[in-house]
């Protein structure tokens, strides 16, 4: 199955986080409830865990120069892509290329804050990171290292 906005809502980040050990590269997906069973199951069968160390996986983020273009679970048997696909941020592509691969993080449906978009700026992202250690506490977010596809 390819989710992606024209499937119903789809949203997609490319974060970077400043970490113990270096800098993360990190893509956090949140889909509509009609969707999210199949995102979960894909994760979960790709080594997904929700709570503890983020676990390496089967998983992988294709990148096509400096474009996200795709995310492939289940040993790359399904496939989710951003549409349209989305520029990836030197500073992500740097973080990411230097790890070798991606953190992904899935959350629910409702995850993702109300009205992020009319935010200033420098409250966005805060709200944005409150709302994703809320999931990571409460054990809703599935979190797994996947490979990185560069072409």
């Amino acid at each position: 199955m390819t989710g992606a906005a024209g499937d119903g809502p789809v949203l997609w980040a490319l974060v970077v986080r400043e970490t113990d050990d270096g800098m993360v590269a990190e893509i956090v997906v949140e889909v509509d409830e009609g969707h999210y069973g199949a995102l979960a199951t894909d994760a979960w069968e790709s080594g997904f865990v929700a709570a503890g160390d983020a676990p390496v996986t089967t998983g992988s983020v294709r990148v096509r120069g400096d474009r996200f273009v795709g995310l492939l679970l289940v040993g790359g048997r399904e496939g989710w892509e951003p549409r349209p696909v989305m520029e990836a941020p030197p500073a992500w592509l740097s973080a990411a290329a230097e790890a070798g691969g991606v953190l992904v993080t899935v959350v629910r449906p409702g995850t993702w804050p109300p009205g992020l978009a009319g935010l200033p700026p420098d409250r966005r992202a805060e709200a944005f990171e409150d709302r994703l250690e809320e999931a990571r506490a409460t054990g809703t977010a599935l979190q797994g290292i996947v490979d990185l596809d560069l072409q």
